[in-house]
C-alpha cells in the first residue's frame, strides 16, 4: 500500500508528458511555425507550455511524496523513451538525453531540498524547482528544434515562409496613389512576350528578378484579380528573392537562430503560466493534508546560543 502512495503521481505524470511530446512532433517537421503569427499558433505554444508544467508539476510531487529514487529513476527512464513512438530515431536519441538530464538534474536538486529544509512550504520548497525543471525541458525541446532545422534546411535550403513576407509587406504599405500611377505607366506584357522571356530567362535575371515571377505573372493575368493584387504579387515575389539572396550566406546560422528565438518565446509565456503552479502547489497539499494522504510533524529542536 505505501509504494502505491508514492506512485500516485505517476500516471499523471506520464499521462501528461506524452501529451507534452505528442503536440511537439509538428515542432519538429517544419520551421514555418516560429514565422506564424496567427492565433491557433498562440493556442498551439500556450498548450505546449501547459503541459510542460504539469509535467514539471507533477514529476516533482512524484519525487517529493516517494522520496525514493528506486520509484522516481524508472518513472523518468519511461518517461525519456516516449519520443521513440512519436519522432524519427536520431532525434529521438538526443531527446532521451536531454529528458533523462532534466529528470535527474531535478531529481538531485530536489533531494538536498528535502533533506536539508526546516518548515514544509511547498510553494517556497517546490516551485523554484518546478520552474527549473519546466526551463530544462524547454532547452530540451529547443535543443532537438536545432537539429530538426538543421537537417531541413540541409537538404531543402531555407526558404522564406510567404506569410511572413506578406505580414512585412502589410507593416509598410504603399500609398494607393502612387500604386495607380506606377500602374498607367506599366507597359501591358502580352502572352507571347510571357512566353518569350521564359525561352530567354537571362533577360529576366540582368533585370535583378527571378525567371519565376514570369509563371506568378501569367497566373495572375490569367485570373481575375485587380491590377493592385497583380502589382502587390510581383512585389512580394520581388522582396521574397532580394531576402533569399541577401540571407544565403549565413544559411548555416538560421537553425541556431531559430532555435533561439523559440527557446525565448517558449520562456516568455512560461514565466507568465508558471506563477499558477503556487497556488495549484498549495491546493494539493491542502487536500492531501485533509485527505490524511500526507501528515505532518511539528518538532522541537534545541538550539545552541552563545551568551555573555
Amino acid at each position: 500500500m505505501n509504494v502505491i502512495k508514492k506512485l500516485i503521481f505517476a500516471p499523471l505524470f506520464l499521462v501528461s508528458f506524452i501529451s507534452l511530446i505528442y503536440l511537439t512532433t509538428p515542432l519538429f517537421k517544419t520551421y514555418n511555425l516560429i514565422f506564424s503569427f496567427s492565433i491557433n499558433t498562440l493556442i498551439f505554444l500556450i498548450n505546449i507550455l501547459i503541459l510542460i508544467s504539469l509535467s514539471s508539476l507533477f514529476f516533482i510531487l512524484l519525487v517529493t511524496i516517494a522520496q525514493d529514487w528506486r520509484i522516481s529513476i524508472p518513472v523518468a527512464i519511461i518517461g525519456s523513451v516516449v519520443p521513440f513512438c512519436f519522432i524519427d530515431f536520431p532525434l529521438a536519441v538526443v531527446f532521451l538525453v536531454g529528458i533523462f538530464l532534466s529528470f535527474l538534474l531535478s531529481n538531485l536538486n530536489l533531494d538536498v531540498v528535502l533533506k536539508s529544509y526546516l518548515n514544509f512550504q511547498p510553494s517556497s520548497l517546490l516551485g523554484p524547482t518546478i520552474k527549473r525543471l519546466s526551463g530544462l525541458l524547454i532547452l530540451a525541446i529547443c535543443i532537438v528544434y536545432f537539429f530538426s532545422a538543421s537537417k531541413m534546411i540541409n537538404q531543402n535550403s531555407f526558404q522564406i515562409p510567404d506569410s511572413l513576407i506578406e505580414t512585412a509587406i502589410e507593416m509598410v504599405p504603399l500609398p494607393e496613389n502612387n500604386i495607380q500611377t506606377e500602374q498607367m505607366n506599366l507597359p501591358q506584357i502580352t502572352e507571347e512576350q510571357i512566353e518569350l522571356l521564359k525561352k530567354n530567362p537571362e533577360l529576366v535575371r540582368q533585370s535583378g528578378l527571378d525567371p519565376q515571377v514570369l509563371d506568378n505573372l501569367t497566373t495572375a493575368q490569367k485570373s481575375t484579380q485587380a491590377p493592385v493584387n497583380l502589382t502587390n504579387q510581383l512585389i512580394k515575389q520581388t522582396v521574397k528573392d532580394q531576402v533569399q539572396n541577401f540571407i544565403k550566406p549565413y544559411q548555416n546560422f538560421i537553425p541556431a537562430g531559430l532555435s533561439i528565438l523559440l527557446f525565448l518565446t517558449l520562456q516568455s509565456f512560461a514565466a507568465l503560466i508558471n506563477l499558477l503552479i503556487y497556488p495549484f502547489l498549495w491546493i494539493i497539499f491542502f487536500v492531501l493534508e485533509k485527505t490524511e494522504f500526507v501528515k505532518f510533524e511539528i518538532e522541537q529542536r534545541q538550539v545552541r546560543k552563545m551568551v555573555i
